[in-house]
């Protein structure tokens, strides 16, 4: 296997949990993905509705791993609205450049991940090696693990 990362962005946890199943099955190394503004309360989901809306650009630290380092790269993001966490839209946007192959993957509590994983494949600008959907009914029912090991198995 090539060398891989696995960025991810994770607000409530779900999100980091499926980006490290995927990096222990690929033996990729891991970049979390984090804002300079915390997210806290009710009011946060509002900002986070209203940043995904309005395709806005958060401020990130600086990320300890180098993209152009690996020859793959997984991103995770939740789904927001529809869409790709604000954070996750940023993180792509500074460093895009840097990305050779990605694969994406996404968790959701509702609908429409595919449509976010359209969203983030076109701004990557790269056809993904591979795409996955992880909704809550999978968290739930334990289906969340089969589909991880069958998008990592697509990747070896």
């Amino acid at each position: 296997m090539s060398r891989a990362l696995v960025a991810y962005y994770s607000w409530t946890g779900r999100t980091r949990q499926i980006a490290q199943v995927i990096a222990a099955e690929l033996g990729a190394d891991v970049e979390p993905i984090s804002e300079t503004r915390a997210r806290k309360g009710w009011i946060a989901y509002v900002r986070s509705a209203w940043e995904v809306l309005r395709e806005k650009v958060v401020a990130l630290r600086k990320p300890e791993k180098d993209p152009s380092q690996y020859d793959l790269i997984v991103l995770g993001t939740p789904v927001w609205a529809g869409r790709m966490s604000s954070p996750m839209r940023a993180y792509i946007l500074e460093q895009r450049a840097k990305f050779r192959r990605v694969a994406l993957f996404c968790t959701e509590g509702g609908a429409n991940g595919e449509k976010a994983l359209a969203q983030v494949a076109s701004l990557c600008g790269k056809i993904p090696a591979a795409t996955l959907v992880v909704t809550e009914r999978d968290f739930a029912s334990g289906a969340d693990r089969p589909k991880v090991l069958s998008f990592t198995k697509a990747l070896k």
